[in-house]
């Protein structure tokens, strides 16, 4: 048992370095305009070859690249539902990581906190999650009403304390 904690240790540690850590986050969001930042934090990264898809997104009217990310990647389609980024023909690359690409705007008539979506590699295998920004929590009127009259009760009990001891 111990040599088998040993042998996996050892895997992990031998393994670590082709782990790939490759991140779309969520940048901003402005009316229906949500914009995501590609930053590659490994150099031979797994979906520069064929690009990438994003999936799971609702209500998309456009998609649209920037900065570096442009001349390496292109939109090759869009649905409401998802967006295909290939890779622009003949592209290179040359960079030292981390190294930030540019940005990905995804115009959507989807409620913020539904902007949500999974990315996956050139193979169609999970790449990660992201999530867009949550709505704010609002408290509806009956919420606040309950608040208003416990803090009430609360301070005439405090009141009704006071001028007993007095």
């Amino acid at each position: 048992m111990k040599r088998l904690g040993l042998f996996v240790v050892a895997l992990c540690l031998v393994l670590t370095p082709m782990a790939k850590a490759d991140s779309i986050t969520y940048q901003s969001h402005t009316g229906n305009d949500y914009k995501y930042g590609l930053t590659l934090d490994h150099y031979l990264t797994f979906f520069i070859p064929g690009g990438f898809s994003l999936t799971g997104l609702s209500g998309v009217t456009n998609a649209s690249l920037s900065g570096d990310l442009a001349g390496i990647f292109q939109i090759t389609s869009f649905n409401s539902t998802g967006v295909v980024v290939g890779t622009v023909a003949g592209a290179s690359y040359n960079f030292s990581v981390p190294y930030t690409l540019g940005t990905l705007t995804i115009t959507s008539t989807a409620n913020p906190g539904a902007v949500q979506f999974d990315i996956l590699d050139s193979h169609g295998y999970y790449a990660g999650h992201v999530s867009g920004p949550s709505v704010a929590p609002t408290p509806e009127p009956s919420s606040l009403i309950m608040l208003a009259t416990g803090l009430l009760g609360a301070a005439g009990a405090v009141k009704r304390r006071f001028s007993l001891a007095a």
